[in-house]
């Protein structure tokens, strides 16, 4: 036996609904003509006549096939739609996510650098106080080390005669020069190479030289008192180097041409206030 096509059939219902409304359309025009005398009657019923056309073409339509297909396609059409809204949605999220974590990192480390610096700045600091509490107290120390008052003696810086006296209220004669000059120093007989020590503690300030008095060293002791060494050769010390009474610093050197009958000798000159002194009235 053949079995039955239903989509003929269901075609077939199709074209009967269609003819059913055409003839119920002509005869609800037929009855208005007809009966024109009772308006809300005929309202009535077209509305019933268009209810129930509307009831067989929904009828028609869903036994057809092509409608139901075509419904299920547009179903997965808009089901594809709000996956893809779903998927760009799920990306900006993910992307806005992914934003604020790295601003986030971006914060952190910021911090951590701001936590760096200000550890580096008071570190930093720390150490400009260390250093300046440690000046403070090495110049306390150099204040009170080298505050020679002039009333204690002093070491003679080297063994020997004097050969020349210190002398600023009368003049002197002077050999080689061969003329009469104040003197504002001591000369003090040595040899060549004989050692020169520090009469007392103190600082090197200076050290020069000139045609008439060779080199010159100068030795702060006090907060008024310096001393200079002339006449000198193979220093031992050099300028801002600390010494202590008795170190030596210096030897006798050859006499400069101004002094040369003189002989080899040890100019030393003192100073208070920046005047000149007799050294002979300090020294031991």
């Amino acid at each position: 036996m053949k079995r039955p096509n239903k989509l003929l059939n269901k075609k077939y219902i199709s074209s009967l609904a269609v003819a059913a409304f055409l003839i119920l359309s002509v005869l609800t025009a037929y009855n208005i003509k007809i009966d024109r005398s009772n308006p809300e009657e005929t309202n009535t019923q077209t509305e019933e006549t268009a209810r129930e056309s509307e009831e067989a073409m929904n009828q028609a339509d869903g036994q057809n096939p092509l409608n139901e297909q075509n419904r299920e396609k547009s179903e997965k059409e808009e089901s594809g739609n709000d996956d893809e809204n779903t998927g760009s949605q799920t990306d900006d999220e993910r992307e806005s996510d992914s934003q604020s974590e790295k601003e986030s990192e971006e914060n952190n480390d910021s911090a951590v650098e701001k936590e760096d610096t200000e550890k580096e700045d008071k570190d930093k600091e720390e150490s400009d106080e260390e250093d300046t509490e440690n000046d403070d107290t090495d110049s306390e120390d150099k204040t009170k080390k080298y505050s020679y008052d002039g009333k204690t003696k002093l070491s003679w810086p080297v063994m020997g005669n004097v050969i020349l006296p210190y002398s600023m209220d009368t003049t002197v004669y002077y050999t080689t020069l061969d003329h009469y000059a104040c003197n504002d120093g001591l000369l003090i007989g040595a040899k060549v190479g004989d050692e020169v020590v520090a009469a007392a503690d103190g600082r090197v300030v200076n050290i020069s030289d000139s045609d008439r008095y060779g080199t010159t060293v100068t030795i702060l002791i006090g907060d008024y008192y310096e001393m200079e060494y002339a006449q000198v050769t193979d220093l031992k010390c050099e300028i801002g180097d600390e010494v202590e009474e008795g170190q030596i610093i210096a030897a006798v050197a050859e006499p400069t041409r101004a002094f040369g009958l003189e002989g080899p000798h040890l100019f030393l000159k003192m100073t208070c206030k920046g005047e000149a002194v007799n050294p002979t009235d300090y020294l031991k």
